[in-house]
């Protein structure tokens, strides 16, 4: 579908995945359907930013606030949009929360678990984040998550489709 179109539904709380070209997302690609993801946060409780769709994201730099619709412009590859199926308003509300309260802590990447993950399984490490690693421990905090989570071991980014219900879109950028 058309980013256009899905942009109203993509809520706090879901994940972007990405497919993405070149050396690091290649080799990720080889243990994983996706290379990398993004947690999705709205701010809609300030009026200039309802209509915009902000990702929290673990990458080189630490984990960082972006747009969308900027990564989308920018990027090379497939994109697809996450839903996870149960979430409540509270569950999101409590996600976004904590991604921006990482997001504001400056917590650095976790270069050494992204390739130790590759190989095998890690668990969770608060201190430092790769990408999927983030998203799983921010969905831990909702009490929907609690619920349904297996062990506490940080996935892969094509593991978030698997290892949770939920529904799966392809994102089509406009021309």
């Amino acid at each position: 579908m058309q980013y256009a179109e899905l942009r109203p539904q993509i809520k706090t709380g879901d994940a972007i995945l990405w497919k993405s070209r070149g050396a690091i997302p290649w080799l990720i690609q080889r243990f994983s359907a996706f290379s990398h993801a993004s947690l999705v946060v709205r701010l809609d409780r300030y009026e200039e930013f309802t209509d915009r769709i902000f990702l929290v994201e673990a990458l080189a730099a630490g984990v960082q606030l972006r747009l969308l619709s900027e990564r989308l412009k920018n990027h090379r590859g497939e994109t697809f949009w996450f839903k996870p199926i149960g979430l409540s308003h509270s569950a999101r509300t409590r996600i976004g929360t904590s991604a921006l309260d990482v997001c504001a802590r400056g917590i650095p990447y976790d270069y050494g678990s992204l390739f130790r993950n590759m190989l095998g399984r890690v668990s969770l490490n608060a201190r430092r984040y790769f990408c999927s690693e983030f998203i799983w421990d921010m969905w831990r905090k909702a009490p929907f998550f609690q619920a349904v989570m297996g062990p506490v071991t940080a996935p892969r980014p094509g593991d978030i489709p698997v290892w949770i219900k939920g529904q799966l879109t392809r994102i089509d950028k406009e021309a």
